[in-house]
This record gives structure tokens, sequence and C-alpha cells, in this order.
């Protein structure tokens, strides 16, 4: 049994690989390529006739065309969404789609698609492409990719690709009812050659290359707003060619664009206005003809037409600004292994280990007060300094964050199972322990709020209506979480997963518990109190 009363203690924590062949300019690289200026001068492709023209107006991905951006400030965001870029209507029918093959791509690119910036793997060291490769592979084989179990509605179904977060320290990332926990890749917790600390190199990579396009290419419809690009976390996805996934893939299902192993969607728990850079790496290498990947776009506005972009291994997409906002987007699964690194500027304003630590101990100093109002301070000694503080809210301050800690840390980290909690065992498994003895000392602390409701119903206090709402609000609400939380862990989806993924009913109790796990008698013995209490 952890020990009870125990304060919040917030530790502060404690393969070269060969380089490939030099890559070699392909002619579909040059056709692509969004500013050859940004990687080392304006390249040119011939026409047939022996005319040139710039890559920039040649089956490119799209930046926008109304000139130079302005500095880049990561911290000026827009005060209200910004209209969404133009439609575009093709002058000649096109299909459901198009490609960069397509004439009128560039065109319907550079009016619809603004911030969508495509990169060739040249634009980036072969030395990088060799490391990071090697890393993805470490990775792979040291098993930390799962697939994540998702709920949206009623619906809990397993992801179609396995993935994994890595970041900085005590990063989360929060999305469709999980909170994924980041292997951190800083120096104190990546020991020297750990893949992780390449992941790392490659993320201020993403965020150097980021911050030169948000200064080349400017954006009239938000003005000197460029958005941040500080990517604190990557989501990394490992996924396999359909044949062998254990999940029959489902269609794209609009636009007749084939199988999609990441359906359409649009990225959350993103500052606003902040870029999104994704690195995409098959099993075809810098050199392979691999393009069987593709990315699919499309605008909300159901006129202008959707696009397919085909994705060579070691090249990089970015969705710069408010791209996010005004489009969709979606992975068209290939015939090879794939891993991407998605990028993210991910909100930290609840989803940090720091956040969290501090509303424990906020919560934590509200203990003193509730167990005065329990009558079970020290007899003869000095009442504690907000004796005063209506139980109400000493009871709303404890119960808000008891309830947060107890269903978005502790038990989304436990929901993942055993296999989870091992890959993290180096940073999170210690401090979930340490939110768990926090969430003991807060159950605690609704054991004294229901001793002085007791107290008030026998008379030796006084009755406060508003403190037992409060109580009576604060049990039911965690009762029925716990009620969803315990359906949810015995959906069907969980048997589709390996066993040591499945979840594991975090926090324990037992008969030394504070209150049971089941509060519906608890609520019962409540409403008994309060109307003795009411009726007085």
């Amino acid at each position: 049994r952890r020990p009870r009363r125990v304060a919040l203690a917030i530790r502060r924590g404690r393969n070269a690989a060969a380089m490939g062949k030099k890559h070699k300019p392909r002619p579909d690289d040059r056709a692509r390529v969004v500013d050859a200026g940004d990687s080392g001068g304006k390249v040119k492709k011939k026409k047939a006739n022996g005319a040139t023209m710039k890559a920039s107006r040649r089956k490119g991905g799209g930046a926008s065309a109304n000139g130079d951006g302005r500095p880049y400030d990561p911290s000026r965001t827009l005060s209200k969404p910004a209209p969404p870029p133009p439609t575009y209507t093709p002058s000649v029918p096109t299909g459901a789609y198009i490609t960069p093959e397509h004439d009128e791509y560039d065109a319907c690119v550079a009016r619809s698609y603004v911030g969508f910036v495509f990169d060739p793997p040249r634009v980036l060291p072969d030395e990088l492409h060799a490391d990071v490769a090697a890393a993805f592979k470490t990775m792979a084989r040291r098993g930390l990719f799962t697939r994540d179990v998702l709920a949206a509605g009623k619906t809990v179904s397993p992801t179609f690709v396995s993935r994994t977060l890595v970041g900085e320290r005590g990063m989360t990332y929060h999305y469709q009812k999980l909170r994924i926990f980041a292997l951190p890749w800083s120096d104190e917790d990546a020991p020297e050659g750990s893949p992780l600390r390449v992941v790392r190199r490659l993320n201020d990579a993403m965020k150097r290359r980021s911050r030169a396009l948000l200064m080349r290419h400017g954006d009239a419809r938000v003005g000197d707003v460029t958005g941040s690009c500080e990517f604190n976390v990557t989501l990394i996805n490992l996924m396999e060619p359909e044949r062998k996934e254990s999940v029959a893939l489902k269609d794209e299902g609009q636009f007749g664009m084939g199988k999609a192993s990441v359906s359409w969607h649009s990225d959350s728990s993103l500052q606003d206005t902040s870029t999104v850079a994704v690195y995409h790496q098959t099993s075809g290498g810098i050199d392979g003809d691999d393009t069987s990947w593709h990315i699919a776009l499309k605008c909300l506005d159901g006129v202008t037409p959707a696009l397919r972009v085909p994705l060579r291994s070691h090249s990089t997409y970015y969705m710069m600004r408010d791209f996010n906002l005004h489009h969709h987007h979606a992975v068209l699964n290939g015939d090879t292994r794939r891993f991407s690194s998605t990028h993210r500027v991910a909100v930290t304003a609840r989803d940090t280990f720091d956040y969290i630590k501090g509303r424990c101990e906020r919560a934590l100093a509200v203990l003193p007060s509730l167990k005065w109002r329990a009558g079970r301070w020290p007899r003869g000694t000095e009442p504690p300094r907000d004796a005063a503080t209506p139980l109400s809210n000493a009871v709303r301050v404890l119960g808000e964050t008891h309830r947060e800690v107890e269903f978005q840390w502790i038990r989304m980290f436990w929901l993942q199972g055993t296999r989870h909690a091992a890959q993290h065992d180096g940073y999170w498994t210690r401090r979930i322990e340490e939110l768990t003895q926090a969430w003991d000392v807060m159950e605690l602390g609704l054991r004294f709020a229901m001793d002085a409701c007791a107290r008030a119903a026998d008379g030796k206090a006084k009755a406060e209506p508003r403190a037992f709402e409060m109580l009576r609000y604060l049990l039911e609400t965690i009762a029925e979480l716990r009620e969803e939380h315990d359906a949810r862990a015995r959906s069907g989806a969980y048997a589709r997963v390996p066993e040591d993924c499945t979840p594991v009913d975090r926090p324990a109790f037992d008969d030394a518990s504070p209150l049971p796990r089941d509060l519906r008698p608890v609520l019962n013995t409540l409403e008994s109190h309060r109307r003795k209490a009411l009726d007085r």
C-alpha cells in the first residue's frame, strides 16, 4: 500500500550510421521542389526545345506568390481566423483530384493551397538522412512503436499505424481521447548513441528549414504573422503495406484515391498558426524509385480539386501557418514500409508534467483546511492559516485536480498497457508514481470533506449547502468517468492489440483506501448527511 500522507516529491530527473551514397538530383526532384534558392541556388529545368523555366513554376508544392514574408516571429498569432484561400476552378475538367503532372497543378496550389511546401531529399544532408534511417530502424527493433487505441464518441478502435511520440522532456500530446507521452530526446534522458538524439537533430533541421520558408514566403491573408515552428514533439509513424497489416485498410472514400493508412483529418492540439513538418522515409532508400506512397490534400470549400502528391523517400512536406485550419490531409498507402516523422508545435498550457505538478501542489495546499473541517486537526495546536476558507472552495480546488490527475494522466498512462510503461521507464514511470502519490493524498482530502459534511449533519459544524452540492457534483462526475473508463477498457478493440498493450487498472484500491472505487454508496451517504444537516 502506498503511504497516503506523502507530499508530492518532484524529482529533477537525470549508431552513428554509415553515410549513404551521395544523392544525385533527379529530374522529378527538380520538378517538385518549391524554391531551389533555399537549398543552394536557383535550379532551372530545360524544356524539350531548349528554353528554360524556373523550377518553382513546374510541378511543385505550393507557397504564397505574395512576395517576401516578414521576419520570423513565433510569438505573433492571429487575433481571429483569417479567411480561407480563394477557390480554384480548373479551366478544363480535371476529375476529382489532380497530381503534380497536371498542367494546372501549380496554379491550383499557388491559389488555394497557400502554405503547402514540398522539399525533395537533396534539401537535407545525406548524412542526416542516413542517420535518421538507422535511428528509425533501431527504434522499431526495440519495440518502441505501438498502435494507439482511440475513442471517438462510443467507437473505440486501434490505429492502422504503429507510432511513438518523441520530444522535449515532460511533453505529452492529446488526441481523440488519448494522451500519449513523449520519450524525451534531451541529453539528460537519452544516452550517447540513442536514436532519440538523432530524432532531435532531425527536429532541429526541420525548425531551421521551416524558419527559412516562413521568412521567404509571405501570405497576404495573415499579414506579418508567421506563427511558430519551434517544434517540441514529433509523432513518428511506422506504416506497413496493406498485405502486412493485421487490419484491412479503408478506402480514402471521397475521391477514389485508393487505400488510406491515415484517413482525412486536420492535426489537433497545436499552437495557433503553427507550422507542421512531415519527414517521409521508405525502405527504398534515398536513391530508390519508390513513389508508391502519397499525401492527399483537400480544401474545405467543396470546389477546389483535391491533390494527390507522390512521396519519394527522404522528402519532406510542410503545412505552414493556418494551412491546417482550412485544409485536410490523408496518407495513401504504398507498397513499402514507411516511417514518417510529423514535427509539431504542441500546446503546452495543460499538457506538460510541469503543468500537472503545479496543479497538484496547489490542490494539496488546501489539505490542512479540510483536515481542520473534518475535526481531525491535532488538539491544542493553532488552526491552519486557511481555516476560514469556505468548505466549498477547498472541495472544488481539490476535487477538480483529483479528477484531472486520475483520468487525464494516471489512467491515460496505464490504459496503454505494461509495454507502454516499460518503454517509458526512464522518465515517465517515476513521474506517474509521483502523481499517483499526490492523487492518494487527494483521496484522503475527499474523505476529510465527507467527514466535514457528517459533522454538519450531527450538528457539530455549520452546514454549508454549497459544500454539499460541490462535493456531490465532483463525486458523481468521478463515478461516471470511472464507469466510462471501464467500458472503454472492456472494448473489443483491445483484442486486436498484443496483450501487453491492453489496459491496466490503475490507480489501485484496497481495504485501506480512504474511499472505495465505487462511489455510489458514498453518494447515498452524502445525500443522507445533506438532508439531515439542512433539516436542522
